[in-house]
Order: C-alpha cells, then structure tokens, then sequence
C-alpha cells in the first residue's frame, strides 16, 4: 500500500447537508494525484438520507418526512434508509481507489479496524460481521456504505451514542402497521447504541479516539488539518445536489410506487412482507427471518395460531 500521507480532519458538529456534501465533492473530483482523506463529524440537526438504489417513494413516507421536518438527502452509494443525528459521529474514508486493496472485504477491514477498535477501547467487544457491519458487543452499532465513487473508493459508517427507534420507525413506508410493528420491536433488539450498552461517552471523546484509532491503523502516516473554504463550498454544492427534486427521483418506477415489503435489521435478520392462501382466502403477513429461518410473525388474521403452527421455526425460502 501507499506510504503517501493521508489527511484527517475534524469538524465536530457542521449543518447536516455537508456531512453528505464534503465527502461526495471530494469522491467526483478525486484523482490519482489527490490527497487521501477521513472525515470525522456529527450533523447539528437530524435528516434522513437514501441509498443510491432505493425507491424514495417506496422506503419513505414523505407526509410524514415532512410533517416531522426531516430533509431527505440520497447519496451516491449504496445501503439502505437511514436516520442520522447529532447522537451520532460519523467517520468518512475518501481514498483514491489505486490505494486501497483490490476485495472489497480487504477494503472494509482497512477502513473499519479504527471504529472497531475504539469500540474495544472504550470496553465493549468490537467485532466486523458479514464483510461490512460493525457490531458491539453482538449487536449492530454502525451503518456502513461503501463503493466507487469516480475514482474514489468511499466507506463511510457511524457509532450510535444513542438513537430514535420510535421515529424511524414512523417515517418508513411500509404496507401495513403489523410490519412496522415487528420492524419497531426487532430493531430495537437488534440495534444497539453506546448509551444501551452502558457507555457514557461524549461525541467530543469519541472524536477522539477515533482520530488516534485511524492514526494507528493506517500504517500511513497521518495529519490532523481543515476544510479549505473553497471545499467547504463544494460540499455545499453537492448538498444541495444530493437533495435536489430530480436526484431524490432518480429511481422512478412506472405505475404505483408501493411501500417496502423487504427491510434489513441487521446482518442476518430481516423483515418481510408476504401474502399467504389458506384455505381460500388471503393473508397478509409480517415475518422476522434470521439466517434464512422465520423466528416471528404478526397478523391481522383471524387465523394467526394457525399461521404461526404453520411457519414458525420453517425457512422462509418455503414461503417466498
């Protein structure tokens, strides 16, 4: 790998668009002569942010976006609906993809050992699952996106000091309220936050750790600088892009646009949305699948014992 010098830079808590906005500007513009860089960050007011190939009529309810004040932002990587505030620090590695190795799992350790290792510092178990996902303690902490960006290679990922599992739950579309009920009650088990693991530590602390972690694990050396006004504005360029009517609906799909029937909670847990026959008549449902096997379900039913007898501890691949 490179020996070249790679620039960190702080910014502590900055307006919500350029937490999407710098790292994008960054990413187009990047050439092989640029300066490798890691953002750490938290955004001062909460928003709601898209992956590249989501539907955003599909994954958002955007009455209810818009009744709770939350700006919708889609960046230009993947992963799923996310909502993001100033409970959470954000680390953004922007590297010019000759630098990085060639997997992309030997990607997402060089960039990750930092997070997990400040975890492990601050006295949890820290651990990386299924190529991308940063885990404490056996439960999901971070989401985690990464790609290609121009000739940048992007990861960018989050530590929940704390989170709103009530109004994510709220702003999602979803086909009926058994789903989001089981999406409520399985994110809450499965996502974790530092304040439900017992860690009482500030957004200033972890900036902290994280700066000396990715010191430590780059093996390149590293300096602590600024944002050069003119980038500051180009990260606000690239906000407003992020955000604009046309790049929110890049993904269009002709006729109805219907509501998720397929969520990811973690790793290997998932929920879906499927219609079942017996007997002659329709039912819809709401399962919860872990490592492929259906471990809940809600109904509306008149026959949910029935459905659960049928399903429960089955794999859902004998359903869908």
């Amino acid at each position: 790998m490179s020996r070249l010098p790679v620039r960190l830079i702080c910014t502590g808590k900055i307006e919500p668009g350029l937490t999407q906005g710098l790292y994008h500007s960054l990413a187009k513009g990047m050439t092989e002569s640029s300066t490798d860089t890691v953002i750490i960050c938290s955004p001062s007011s909460p928003y709601l942010c898209i992956g590249y190939h989501q539907v955003l009529e599909s994954v958002l309810d955007l009455e209810v976006c818009e009744t709770l004040n939350l700006p919708v932002m889609r960046r230009c990587i993947g992963g799923g609906a996310t909502f993001l505030d100033r409970n959470q620090i954000f680390y953004q590695c922007i590297f010019h993809n000759s630098r990085v190795p060639w997997r992309a799992d030997k990607v997402y350790q060089m960039m990750l050992n930092a997070p997990i290792n400040v975890l492990n510092r601050i006295g949890l178990r820290g651990s990386l699952r299924s190529i991308n996902e940063v885990e404490a303690n056996s439960v999901r902490i971070a989401g985690i996106g990464g790609g290609r960006v121009g000739e940048a290679m992007v990861v960018v990922g989050n530590l929940l000091l704390d989170f709103d599992y009530s109004l994510m739950s709220k702003v999602w579309h979803v086909p009926d309220q058994s789903f989001r009920n089981l999406a409520f009650a399985t994110m809450e088990e499965r996502v974790g936050t530092l304040k439900k693991l017992g860690c009482k530590h500030t957004l200033e602390s972890l900036e902290s750790y994280l700066t000396e972690a990715f010191v430590e694990s780059l093996e390149r050396p590293v300096h602590e600088t600024q944002f050069e006004i003119q980038e500051i504005q180009a990260g606000r360029n690239s906000a407003t892009n992020l955000s604009s009517f046309e790049f929110l609906s890049l993904h269009y799909p002709e006729g109805e646009v219907k509501p998720m029937k397929s969520l990811k909670i973690s790793a290997d847990v998932f929920i879906h949305h499927i219609r079942l026959q017996l007997d002659d008549r329709i039912s819809e449902i709401s399962v919860r699948v872990d490592n492929g096997i259906i471990t809940d379900l809600q109904t509306e039913s008149p026959r949910k014992t029935n459905i659960e007898k049928l399903m429960l501890d089955t794999p859902f691949s004998d359903w869908s």
